[in-house]
């Protein structure tokens, strides 16, 4: 088995081979059992539903065509230590397959053991790639290259308490922006001067910003080049195009109501508790939120708000996909990859991971398999998240800006800062465009 990063994780794979047997074993003593290695950057019961699956394959599809794939924690951004061995120059200790956020797709097109889904399309065995969703192969696609098979797929949704709506005589969740300021200011609550339950619990950074911006018009790009997707982001388009201002006139209006959390502690916990009645937050924690709310008090989701009444663009596919290496340059290694990475796309596969997290399904054979109607009737949380995937545009997407944590941290400290009074709506725009432009010209002019 290749050398694993770092000792902990050498000490967590063994645990998982002593205790967790399955897709924690270690590599198959018969020569003739090729075993594939999985980086994954899940926990918990994300990181149980993976195990699941690849202990699925294992038994089924793996023992009949001779492999074996080990499920590897590798932390929460395989992303950094694919890069990590990519500096070093070390491809050999590369994994057969990983799971990437979309922000790292750029870096990943550079590595030379790379290999595309887009090369490996006319061969696929198991999966149908014409069931895949459309914005979920745009999410993964660069350089007109399907790069990544979608995985683990979310969406950015209002979580909302239904009692709290109730109670002030709401009857809807809000559509626009403007709706749902005039709803913050009926549902906080304040003790004198100091709010006690605010209407609103949201930090807003570049996954956030990312949505309100692509959802405006048919949909809008981040950036140049479609956003990053048809060749590097050189800078951004949002302060040309009117968009981050038609943005932030809207947001001041939220900011305006005194009713709004900017920053986010425990924002599951807090909603949760009842501090909050709305919140922003991804797909992927509806089942954490029925977890925790179980049957204290009465909530649901809804589409996000948009920023202007007619926008159709609607919301960007968030979360990772898995993407393939080929370190030993052997072909039939390569094969053996690509059989699991198309199991883990395909209807049954992605129906049991959805039921497990939250994820929405990237399979469109899932919504014709029995069982799936009353899922839905049981658990509408989750049908919500789906039509909104199917009612936004593929061009709505996650920008590929490459130095993505750079501008998280631009965008999120002007926000907080608008949030809090201490800069205008002008400087709050004119520093996330002119700081953002600046760091994308230094990235380029020190890369070439």
């Amino acid at each position: 088995m290749k050398k694993i990063l770092g000792i902990a994780a050498v000490l967590l794979a063994s645990a998982c081979a002593v205790f967790a047997g399955g897709a924690g074993e270690a590599a198959p003593a018969d020569p003739n059992v090729r075993n594939v290695e999985f980086w994954h950057t899940m926990t918990g019961v994300n990181a149980s539903a993976i195990d699941a699956l690849v202990d699925e394959f294992n038994n089924t599809i793996g023992k009949e065509e001779g492999i074996h794939v080990e499920s590897i924690f590798q932390g929460n951004d395989n992303s950094e230590k694919l890069k990590t061995l990519a500096q070093a120059g070390d491809m050999e200790n590369f994994p057969d397959a990983a799971q990437i956020a979309g922000a790292g797709i750029p870096s990943a097109y550079g590595y030379d053991s790379l290999v595309p889904v887009e090369e490996l399309k006319d061969s696929a065995t198991i999966l149908d790639l014409d069931e895949l969703e459309p914005n979920m192969i745009r999410a993964y696609t660069y350089m007109d290259q399907m790069i990544g098979m979608p995985f683990s797929c979310s969406a950015l949704l209002l979580y909302y308490n239904q009692d709290m709506f109730d109670e002030a005589g709401i009857d809807a969740p809000p559509q626009t922006i403007a709706e749902m300021a005039d709803d913050i200011s009926r549902l906080m609550v304040k003790d004198g001067d100091q709010v006690v339950r605010y209407g609103l619990n949201v930090a807003v950074r570049r996954y956030q910003m990312a949505n309100f911006i692509g959802g405006q018009g048919d949909y809008n790009f981040f950036g140049d080049n479609e956003g990053g997707r048809t060749a590097p982001m050189t800078r951004v388009t949002f302060g040309d195009d009117g968009t981050l201002r038609a943005f932030l006139t809207e947001w001041q209006k939220v900011i305006e109501t005194g009713g709004y959390k900017p920053t986010e502690d425990d924002i599951n916990e807090e909603f949760a508790l009842q501090l909050h009645a709305m919140v922003l937050m991804s797909t992927a924690r509806i089942g954490k939120i029925k977890s925790l709310v179980g049957d204290n008090f009465n909530w649901s989701v809804a589409p996000l708000p948009k920023v202007n009444p007619d926008d159709k663009g609607g919301i960007a596919v968030g979360g990772s996909c898995i993407v393939m290496f080929d370190p030993q340059n052997d072909p039939e290694q390569v094969d053996a990859t690509w059989k699991f990475v198309q199991y883990m796309a395909s209807a049954e596969p992605q129906f049991q991971f959805h039921k497990d997290t939250g994820y929405i399904p990237v399979n469109k054979g899932v919504y014709e398999l029995d069982g799936i109607d009353e899922w839905f009737a049981e658990n509408p949380e989750y049908k919500v998240a789906v039509d909104a995937i199917h009612a936004s545009n593929p061009n709505v997407q996650e920008p590929f800006d490459i130095i993505n944590w750079e501008i998280d941290s631009i965008i999120m400290n002007h926000m907080l800062a608008f949030a809090n009074g201490t800069e205008t709506l002008d400087q709050c725009h004119d520093g996330i465009v002119n700081e953002c432009n600046q760091k994308l010209a230094d990235y380029h002019r020190a890369n070439g």
